[in-house]
């Protein structure tokens, strides 16, 4: 696997917005369409098409919360296709580093939908921790995880 994470532009938008979960999985994302425009605007929100080579597999959006100023990994895909072939893990590895390096930050937030058991899962080995916390911020509402990166080192 060569792994790579590309800006969303004009050369790839198109494509980033037509990759898509499983009708069972719709409900616990918001569109990568959705998540596109909102980054346009909302210029702290970084997109970004997940590749391997040449091959686009996934989504991604980051960056700083504007009401809190919390890191936020608040997208995250791999297209139906591309599922359960490990993509989701490696993927979440290099984002994490990617915005430890970015932000100077000891946590990194995320929701997720509380039925989505297997994302949970997933957070949970990478160290993030339910906090309590309900984002509905967004369209589609979550349990808030955080990972507190000075208890990682």
């Amino acid at each position: 696997m060569n792994l790579c994470m590309k800006e969303v532009c004009a050369d790839n938008w198109k494509a980033i917005a037509l990759l898509s979960v499983t009708e069972e999985q719709q409900p616990f994302i918001e569109s990568n369409a959705y998540s596109i425009a909102q980054s346009m605007f909302e210029h702290e929100w970084k997109s970004v098409g997940l590749y391997d080579g040449e091959t686009l597999v996934g989504y991604a959006m980051y960056g700083p919360k504007r009401s809190t100023g919390h890191i936020w990994l608040d997208r995250f895909m791999i297209d139906q296709h591309y599922q359960g072939q490990g993509y989701a893990t490696r993927f979440l590895q290099i984002l994490l580093k990617q915005m430890t390096e970015t932000y100077e930050s000891n946590q990194i937030f995320l929701s997720v939908f509380a039925k989505n058991k297997t994302a949970q899962r997933l957070y949970e080995k990478f160290g993030f921790r339910l906090n309590g916390e309900t984002d509905t911020t967004s369209k589609v509402e979550g349990l808030v995880m955080e990972l507190n990166l000075k208890n990682r080192k």
